[in-house]
């Protein structure tokens, strides 16, 4: 009996692992992907509300952004807005991420709209 499978294994495991490895790779990036627009959101939800109480400030909703990024261990560089549009305030948080895999995003840019908080006494309502 002449065995015509020698070295079968061997061409299966040099086609196997560049898979293997490529497929755990994608997963890694996707999950800084997703992590990092979880924070940026999150961040940009926090800055959103503080700047859209009554009587707050752009500013501080801009502070409550960097505070949120410090307290979510985001050590993602990237920059933030907190503005008035019309009668509610818009924060947009974006992140910079780093790259594991050519080709993904290296970047991810969330945004959140509150509504501005306006005093009414009893007789206005």
């Amino acid at each position: 009996m002449v065995r015509t499978d020698r070295g079968e294994a061997v061409a299966q495991v040099v086609i196997a692992v560049p898979v293997v490895l490529l497929v755990l790779w994608l997963a890694v990036q996707a999950t800084v992907f997703l992590h990092g627009a979880n924070v940026a959101h999150a961040a940009a939800s926090e800055g959103a509300a503080v700047a859209a109480r009554y009587g707050s400030s752009t500013g501080a909703g801009e502070r409550a952004v960097a505070r949120a990024l410090t307290g979510l261990d985001s050590s993602s560089r990237g920059s933030w807005t907190v503005r008035v549009q019309g009668k509610d305030v818009l924060a947009t948080v974006s992140l910079r991420l780093p790259q594991v895999i050519p080709f993904f995003p290296t970047s991810v840019t969330r945004s959140a709209r509150e509504p501005i908080e306006v005093f009414m006494s009893e007789d206005e309502r």
